[in-house]
């Protein structure tokens, strides 16, 4: 875990233990199960109630939440059904900013470093619990957990705070029930939201292609070092997200 430039005034002691264990290198990242060149396609609550994609695709990714943390999508059991018909599901889960003072950590009032940990970590583990509920616990056998990092959602003006919220969910995710966890979003949004934030060992799956001609967007980390996975684009022709990987 790294941050430039900042100091860190972690007011627990617990806290202060367990986000040291956090700087510490991570191991190496896992491999993409991906084959460069495969072509997959994302949904989510706003396709409720629509026709999911036909074409065949080696890969889908769902998503678990409603566009918020703590929010659901109540299509997520049938369009997980669709993902594992492709053989490769992924799901993704929605992050913003919040406190919690009760969680992994004992908060003091005061430390909202702590409590912005606390939501993150909460946030992933709902949406874990959520998507097993939904999927009958076939979403605890597959790996790959993508966190959806937008400026579109609510974050705090302090990147710090927000890095705080993700490295939570990275932790819950990554350490708590051992799966490959990355990021969703641009290098512009990244900065906004988490500054210099460059979790190690995290892939990134980048949104903003082109199409499936702008390949180039695999060597477009969200931070610098990251490895690219996926990038996803809109297809104008079913005003659809797809994705292709790298």
């Amino acid at each position: 875990m790294v941050f430039k430039g900042n100091v860190f005034r972690l007011a627990c002691a617990a806290f202060a233990a367990l986000s040291l264990a956090a700087f510490l290198p991570a191991s190496a990242a896992a491999a993409s199960p991906l084959p460069s060149g495969a072509v997959g396609s994302d949904i989510s609550w706003p396709q409720c109630g629509g026709d999911y994609p036909t074409d065949p695709y080696w890969f889908g990714i769902i998503g678990v939440t409603g566009g918020h943390p703590f929010s659901a999508n109540n299509c997520f059991g049938s369009e997980y059904a669709w993902a594992q018909a492709t053989g490769r599901p992924q799901v993704y889960i929605n992050l913003d900013y919040g406190l919690r003072a009760s969680g992994p950590l004992d908060c003091l009032a005061e430390d909202t470093g702590c409590q912005a940990y606390n939501y993150g970590y909460q946030s992933a583990a709902w949406a874990y619990d959520y998507a097993s509920q939904q999927s009958g616990g076939a979403t605890q056998k597959q790996n790959v957990w993508w966190l959806d990092v937008e400026t579109g959602n609510y974050w705090s003006d302090d990147s710090v705070q927000n890095a705080y919220v993700i490295q939570g969910a990275l932790d819950f995710l990554q350490r708590k029930v051992n799966k490959t966890a990355g990021v969703y979003s641009t290098s512009y949004m990244w900065g906004v939201l988490a500054g210099d934030f460059s979790p190690p060992g995290t892939p990134n799956w980048v949104a903003g292609a082109a199409g499936l001609d702008n390949a180039g967007m695999c060597q477009a980390a969200i931070w610098p070092g990251a490895e690219v996975w996926a990038v996803q684009y809109l297809n104008l022709y079913i005003d659809l997200d797809q994705n292709l990987a790298c």
